[in-house]
């Protein structure tokens, strides 16, 4: 899946490549890869091809690593050596306890560069500035089981991408078949994300934070998503992807 994007993106003449997380590992309740897999090569391509890369929960947890915001749980420190069952009794379900996760391929080079890889990177290119994180802060990696669904979730990111003068936050780490939407300002209803089904979205000037479809997983829909700085247009590809595997 990885290869086919790449190929498509090098074809759709984009300039920078970026990865929102979770390079390596899955949930094996939910998706079913175990036929052919490798995360040691999905970091390998993602080193070889992506500007920005981002640290996901399924990645701190591949590199023994914990994430700076953990939802007020409080890490053990024989953590990654407890059984699924032990830490998710010790975390009382307030983080995830990795129990479907599938052991890897990794090795000591790309375990070393899992560790280096920041929780969010902010970027500047023609004019929008945009905060690339797995998740939505605080919870940058996604690590905690809180989802962003009501306002008040989502406060603290307002105030960051306020800090930081970002215009446009964009994360990952949720799975769902649509790019998903919120605005910040008065709004006359409750509910934070909101889908928007099209493939071509034009962004606008608001402050916004959008999840994006996933490369796999999501009800079958395999997509990425391409940003035009210069028109502010919003891709979805989905289609050219699925078009290359077949």
């Amino acid at each position: 899946m990885l290869e086919a994007v790449l190929r498509v993106a090098d074809a759709q003449g984009c300039d920078e490549l970026t990865c929102l997380g979770d390079i390596t590992g899955y949930d094996n309740r939910f998706f079913n890869y175990h036929f052919r897999r490798s995360a040691r090569q999905c970091v390998s391509l993602v080193r070889s091809n992506c500007r920005w890369v981002v640290a996901g929960n399924h990645d701190l947890f591949a590199a023994s690593r914990l994430p700076s915001w953990s939802n007020g749980h409080k890490y053990p420190d024989q953590w990654f050596r407890m059984t699924p069952s032990e830490r998710r009794e010790a975390s009382a379900g307030l983080v995830w306890s990795f129990e479907g996760e599938d052991p890897n391929d990794l090795e000591d080079e790309e375990i070393t560069f899992l560790n280096t890889i920041p929780e969010y990177e902010i970027v500047s290119e023609n004019g929008m500035t945009l905060l690339l994180s797995h998740y939505v802060c605080p919870d940058f990696t996604g690590s905690t089981t809180r989802y962003v669904a009501r306002q008040h979730h989502i406060k603290e990111l307002w105030k960051f991408m306020h800090h930081h003068s970002v215009s446009f936050s964009l994360s990952g780490h949720s799975h769902k078949p649509f790019a998903y939407f919120s605005h910040r300002g008065p709004l006359p209803f409750v509910k934070a994300l909101h889908p928007v089904p099209g493939d071509k979205i034009f962004l606008g000037h608001e402050m916004t934070m959008m999840l994006l479809p996933p490369l796999t997983g999501g009800n079958g829909r395999t997509s990425f998503s391409v940003i035009d700085t210069e028109t502010r247009m919003l891709y979805i590809m989905h289609e050219k992807v699925t078009q290359a595997l077949s």
